[in-house]
């Protein structure tokens, strides 16, 4: 893939790089040179930038004062900046004072104030190495810096405002020119990992990637140890720089990328229109970027990479990458029905994946968006332990389904048991009775979409409870208006029975009536053992029964007296979505006589 990046950052435009980047906390100074190289005297200007860029100086009483700067030094940073985190790629080494790559250029930290002079001479020695510029300039640089530099810092009524771990950047003016090609130079030196890997190779010199590497020296266990080669992954010095490029761009705190990141083979065109869109446009998320590009000209996303991080106190972090063949945007087939009857609730056609992500996936776990790679913490899920297993367990999975179009990646069987147990859990900590709405979505999700990814409908016993549901209801105004028609089949009796408990637990007289009552009845999987506990709760109950209403007057004898005198065979776990079903769809016992006496 090294070659990929490599093409994707050749391909932004060079401005890209430091465009719209702010300054780093700290005190910036920028000096005149006159035409022989020397520091004119009066030139000497500073500003302490602060955390949004914002840049201040100090009055005499020492109160902040904004001041406009012209001197762009995000750029001028930008191209004397260090290779990595570390120090041990720098310039002043074993000393690691001043921590800047250029001869026009001085970094160091307020505190290594009084201790870089030391440094000065060996630092200007190897920095001038790096460009063939006129020797006398850079001798008149390094001399001031020596003699002057110092004593004029500390006149400047702005060092003392600045933290002693902030850094202060010293630029003499020259041509960015110069600058550029300085930084260029230094990173040809020092990019690669180790020199002991550096080779000529077919007359390009060729070297081991410092980006997200390491050679596991003195690691024995980690070592090839029969390998005849010390290492045969060499990368020629323009695909270094590229790749420190790129890992600049990763970095950047002023995001050039979106995350996660399309990078297409051979495919120019879309990897300008991906960083025009972010960068210029302001598109910020993946999925509008996405979503622009197919439905403008691009239909055909196909063949690129997908690289997803995180930019972490230890640097940057691959959380995944992985190649996508093709990414499916459309959804075809996936409609989500309100057959639970929810109040101001309308049927929904779920067009593309991103509208899937947001208006199904988010909300089965009730999350207004899923981190796919943090660390996650079950202290931060309140009592929502299963959503917290459920997604230590299966995000990637959306994630692979989503943003890569794996659609493997979700089976019938783990959508099942994902939305079930998020059901159950949501049952278990109900509070109260006449609150249901979530579980009724929730169940609305799994009924509708369930056929989207088990295609048999297996998890339903090859029924689609979608269009099932009005039928159970129809089967049951006909066991309410005929006194000789009777249950049929298991199924019928698994919705009728979730029918009867939910009138059970509505006319309990419990002082803390919620549908976590439910739990005691779908716990069992012997359906003799789920009869006894309908026919104890009906025994603990029945004086609320005596008198149920003009619309429930008989109709309560009659389900009970039907689901006590059925015989089920089968295990009351494979019943459950239909008793569930049954218990949170409309009560049919009370429906008005009319509709019910049509058996509709």
């Amino acid at each position: 893939m090294i070659k990929e990046i490599s093409n994707f950052v050749e391909s932004i435009d060079s401005e890209y790089f430091t465009s719209n980047l702010n300054p780093t906390l700290g005190l910036h100074i920028m000096l005149q040179l006159n035409d022989d190289g020397e520091v004119i005297g009066d030139s000497y200007i500073s500003y302490i930038f602060k955390q949004d860029g914002t840049s201040v100086t100090m009055d005499n009483e020492g109160n902040e004062i904004p001041i406009e700067c012209n001197e762009n030094f995000a750029k001028l940073e930008y191209y004397s900046d260090r290779v990595g985190d570390k120090l041990n790629k720098i310039l002043d080494l074993p000393a690691k004072k001043i921590h800047s790559c250029s001869p026009y250029v001085l970094w160091f930290k307020k505190s290594m104030l009084d201790n870089t002079l030391e440094s000065m001479e060996n630092y200007f020695n190897k920095a001038s190495s790096y460009v063939d510029d006129k020797k006398e300039r850079i001798k008149q640089i390094s001399k001031y810096s020596e003699e002057n530099l110092i004593n004029r810092i500390k006149d400047d009524k702005n060092y003392y405002k600045i933290k002693d771990v902030e850094y202060i950047k010293v630029y003499f003016n020259v041509s960015i020119d110069l600058i550029v090609l300085a930084h260029k130079n230094y990173l040809m030196d020092r990019l690669f990992l180790k020199n002991k890997y550096n080779k000529v190779i077919d007359v390009e010199f060729m070297g081991l990637s410092s980006f997200l590497n390491d050679d596991n020296d003195g690691k024995l266990f980690l070592k090839h140890q029969t390998s005849d080669y010390l290492v045969n992954n060499r990368i020629t010095q323009a695909q270094a720089i590229n790749l420190y490029k790129f890992e600049k761009l990763l970095k950047s705190k002023t995001r050039k990328l979106p995350n996660p990141l399309p990078i297409f083979i051979e495919k120019e065109e879309l990897n300008n229109e991906v960083v025009r869109l972010f960068g210029r446009e302001g598109v910020e998320k993946f999925h509008d970027i996405i979503k622009q590009m197919f439905e403008n000209k691009y239909k055909d996303l196909t063949n690129y990479y997908l690289l997803n991080w995180s930019n972490t106190q230890n640097g940057i972090e691959i959380n995944d990458i992985d190649y996508v063949s093709s990414f499916q945007y459309k959804i075809e087939g996936m409609n989500v029905k309100n057959v639970m009857n929810l109040n101001n609730v309308h049927d929904i056609t779920i067009k593309n994946i991103f509208q899937f992500e947001f208006e199904i996936i988010n909300k089965i776990f009730d999350l207004k968006f899923i981190d796919y790679f943090g660390e996650l913490e079950s202290k931060n899920f309140n009592k929502k332990t299963i959503t917290f297993q459920n997604l230590l367990s299966y995000r990637k999975n959306f994630y692979d389904f989503i943003y890569k179009s794996k659609r493997e990646a979700i089976t019938g069987l783990i959508f099942y048991k994902i939305v079930i147990s998020e059901i159950l859990d949501e049952i278990k900590r109900n509070d109260n009775f006449k609150y249901a709405d979530g579980i009724k979505e929730k169940l609305n999700i799994l009924f509708s979409i369930n056929i989207f990814f088990d295609k048999t409908n297996k998890n339903f016993g090859g029924i689609n409870m979608a269009s099932q549901i009005p039928e159970f209801q129809k089967m049951m105004r006909n066991l309410f208006a005929n006194e000789n028609y009777h249950l049929e089949n298991d199924t019928d009796y698994a919705f009728a029975s979730g029918q009867l408990i939910y009138n059970i637990i509505k006319e309990s007289k419990s002082s803390n009536k919620s549908h976590a009552l439910l739990e005691p009845f779908i716990n069992k999987s012997d359906p003799k053992l789920f009869h006894k506990s309908i026919l104890l709760s009906i025994n603990q109950y029945k004086h609320a029964f005596e008198w149920y209403g003009d619309y429930g007057k008989g109709r309560f004898e009659k389900l009970a007296s039907e689901i006590l005198g059925y015989t089920c065979s089968t295990n009351i776990k494979d019943l459950l979505p239909i008793i569930l079903a049954g218990y949170f769809s409309q009560s049919m016992i009370f429906e008005p006589k009319e509709k019910t006496n049509k058996g509709e």
